[in-house]
């Protein structure tokens, strides 16, 4: 068999480089041209490529006409849809011949074991709990194993932990809600058809309403701290210059639990006696920092990672979690609300926590992974620190401030004078000292009483006819100069 391509055993630098552009990138499959042909879209990207495999494979994007070289397109194709490992010859050759890819397109490189357990899988697949409302005709959801993926990114449902929804009156298969989105914008071109279809079945998929109402859902389900930079280390505040969140590499005690310095702190050489763990993403697992190397990390060895067992959630902070019952007319039961764990909907009498990141999870799914981690498991933000519970508590806001019952009048105190409320309307006895708080300076905080205590202080107050006088404490004095000389 004659090739058009030279064989090679090994990828080259360009190959490599590609391949892991191709598995750190978003890429979404919108059309399928026979078993060879593809139209691929990025994530965040207007223009599309078409990919074809052959001898040898082509690509319509500027990085493979420039340097002909399987491009990240092409390895994307490869490596996420076809399941080849990175190192199998096939995957950074320039083409495969007809054989190769009948071998390719029917899996024959996938392990016994991957295949039977996908068909089993396929088809041990049960339906979902029962929703409350179903249209006419349509099909349970199926149940997610752990190695389903979405059929437009290609990518792990419960790896990327993305909102979902299912084939409703066809497979009942599951897809990501942003891909069926970029999907359904690409569809409407050539259709009109007020129906999605379905990637997989071709079957009807959903109305364009109910889709669009679950993009608004799948909305809601992000939160802010998402959307941070990477290299921010939400809710972690450094111990020596108690400033936060950090930013940039950041580093943990290996011993003292829930200890973080910034990277300015650490090179001041803070905390030297015990050693430290360091990542500069907020997602990355904790390196142990190299004693002989100031500020670098051993990055070789695999038994550098820190488990993050060693900085568990406490159980009372576990506990005081905020936690709601999902009861009947609840905003958990609209449609697209689910859990970003199992990614299956809230149901009637099951347990929601919040997080301080504002993501919700069924109780049940987040408990046991707070228990043996501090940090959200969609956006790594730190749940729990002492630092930060101090500062709070040290410094409360003025509106819970306001709101505290047992912060008074009786609270504000004056050497020597007795004070009374203005609401219990008690009558002064004759020649009794009264002090009335107006309205417009209300007490707020221990610094407004403070600042009301030295205002008193600093006046001379005269009764008379059970009222109060303020006067000026200079002529205050004055007066009590010549009572004296008297």
């Amino acid at each position: 068999m004659f090739r058009n391509t030279c064989c090679r055993n090994t990828a080259s630098a360009a190959v490599t480089l590609h391949q892991d552009q191709a598995l750190n990138t978003t890429l979404f499959l919108l059309k399928s041209f026979g078993p060879t042909g593809f139209l691929l879209r990025e994530e965040g990207e207007v223009r599309d490529a078409k990919v074809c495999l052959g001898d040898p494979h082509t690509c319509t994007c500027p990085v493979f006409t420039k340097e002909q070289e399987p491009c990240k397109h092409i390895c994307w194709i490869l490596l996420r849809k076809f399941r080849l490992p990175r190192e199998h010859e096939y995957s950074f050759q320039h083409g495969l011949v007809e054989r190769q890819i009948l071998e390719v397109l029917r899996g024959l490189h996938q392990t016994k074991e991957r295949r039977t357990g996908g068909d089993s899988s396929a088809a041990s697949g049960a339906a979902s709990p029962p929703a409350a409302a179903r249209e006419a005709g349509s099909v349970c959801r199926r149940v997610i194993q752990a190695q389903d993926v979405c059929p437009i990114c290609q990518e792990g449902l419960l790896e990327k932990k993305l909102p979902v929804s299912h084939c409703r009156f066809g497979c009942g298969n599951n897809v990501h809600v942003s891909c069926m989105k970029v999907w359904d914008e690409h569809q409407s071109r050539s259709d009109g058809d007020e129906a999605v279809k379905c990637p997989l079945c071709r079957e009807r998929f959903s109305s364009r309403k109910l889709l669009r109402e679950l993009v608004r859902s799948a909305a809601r389900l992000s939160t802010a701290s998402e959307r941070e930079k990477p290299d921010r280390h939400l809710g972690v505040l450094c111990h020596g210059c108690r400033l936060g969140p950090v930013t940039g590499k950041c580093f943990k005690c290996t011993v003292c639990r829930h200890f973080y310095l910034c990277e300015d702190c650490s090179l001041k050489g803070c905390h030297p006696q015990h050693p430290f763990a360091s990542r500069t993403k907020r997602r990355e697992k904790w390196r142990l920092v190299a004693d002989d190397l100031k500020g670098a990390t051993s990055q070789s060895a695999d038994d550098s990672l820190v488990p993050a067992a060693a900085d568990p959630l406490p159980r009372s902070v576990l506990h005081g979690l905020y936690t709601v019952r999902v009861r009947p007319g609840s905003r958990l039961l609209d449609v697209g609300q689910q859990c970003r764990l199992c990614l299956l909907d809230f149901v009637l009498g099951q347990r929601v926590r919040t997080l301080p990141c504002r993501h919700k999870f069924h109780a049940d799914c987040v408990d046991g992974i707070l228990r043996e981690s501090n940090s959200c498991p969609l956006d790594g933000y730190v749940i729990y620190s002492p630092l930060t519970c101090s500062t709070s508590d040290r410094k409360p806001s003025s509106k819970a401030a306001a709101t505290r019952p047992d912060l008074n009048l009786k609270d504000l105190f004056v050497p020597g004078v007795a004070l009374r409320g203005r609401n219990p309307k008690v009558t002064p006895s004759r020649g009794s000292l009264r002090l009335e708080v107006l309205p417009s300076s209300p007490v707020t905080s221990n610094t407004s009483q403070r600042r009301m205590a030295d205002r008193f202080q600093g006046l001379c107050f005269a009764a008379e006819e059970g009222t109060i006088t303020a006067l000026n404490p200079a002529s205050s004095m004055q007066r009590a100069a010549g009572s004296s000389h008297r």
